[in-house]
């Protein structure tokens, strides 16, 4: 990984075998970056994405191996438990075994750079920890 800050913004290149979320909390470990915007594309050799099961209270995944692009990277950074926390969306296109075009989207649980990762952080004043919400099984932002 590497990193530039320009005015404000921190513009974020992952590398081959980088993963996406613990690449981002160690940024945002380095930089003290408490809350903040993400958005990114790239090129990944494996994801994993969910759909929360309320009745379960996890999620329901699902991993892809292979040459993914991912076509959308969106989330935030918030804090839970005093450590940097990202709940990001992510959308993969990528072939299937006959060659078809598929999509694989929803909540990203782990995604690993297979080319190069572009991901710019927007950082914000301010600080939103997270609660967890035990009738629901999530975490959900806390303004104190």
């Amino acid at each position: 990984m590497e990193y530039r800050n320009y005015s404000g913004k921190y513009y974020v290149r992952l590398d081959k075998d980088d993963e996406v979320i613990a690449s981002l909390i160690s940024l945002c470990e380095k930089e003290n970056i408490k809350v903040a915007q993400i958005q990114g594309i790239g090129g990944c050799e494996k994801a994993v994405v969910g759909v929360f099961d309320m009745d379960k209270k996890d999620y329901n995944r699902e991993t892809v191996c292979g040459m993914l692009e991912m076509i959308s990277l969106d989330g935030n950074v918030t804090e839970y438990e005093g450590k940097p926390y990202i709940h990001a969306h992510a959308t993969f296109a990528y072939h299937d075994e006959s060659g078809q075009v598929r999509v694989l989207t929803g909540h990203l649980l782990e995604a690993v750079i297979g080319l190069t990762g572009e991901i710019i952080l927007t950082p914000a004043d301010g600080h939103i920890t997270r609660r967890f919400v035990e009738d629901l099984g999530i975490r959900v932002w806390n303004f104190e």
